[in-house]
């Protein structure tokens, strides 16, 4: 019997707004959650959240974020892991934003990519500047 090994990805904000607007890109952030090992940074929750409230107010927002920091998620699966925004984070995200073509928030997630040694899940087209840079991404 093979035991599979589960799948490293930093989950970057366009691939979670996908998840939870059930777009079909979303599926393939549901495997992650489900049978991964997703992770994320809080830079990039805030920017999940915030683009949330501003699309469909607090309340949802709210449960959003109590979504995505529950240990336990609704009808089963793995919680997310969080990297912590370090000095370290921080000084490669700030490398990242000078080399160009990323936003801020998307240099945390890259960032985060490059200091755990795996892919950023994500279908936005900027993360090409993080290959650029020799960061994997894993495209939605």
């Amino acid at each position: 019997m093979t035991v599979k090994t589960a799948e490293r990805l930093v989950l970057d904000s366009h691939a979670v707004l996908a998840f939870l607007e059930g777009e079909p890109a979303g599926r393939r952030v549901a495997e992650v959650l489900t049978d991964g090992e997703p992770w994320m940074n809080p830079i990039n929750l805030g920017e999940v959240v915030y683009v949330v409230e501003r699309n469909r107010g607090k309340v949802a927002a709210d449960d959003v974020y109590a979504l995505l920091l529950a240990a336990e998620r609704p009808g089963g699966g793995v919680p997310i892991r969080w990297i912590p925004v370090d000095v370290a984070l921080v000084r490669r995200a700030a490398s990242l934003k000078v080399a160009g073509g990323l936003s801020y928030a998307d240099c945390f997630a890259a960032a985060s990519a490059a200091i755990l040694g795996c892919p950023i899940l994500t279908g936005d087209p900027e993360f090409r500047a993080a290959e650029r840079a020799g960061i994997s991404v894993a495209w939605l």
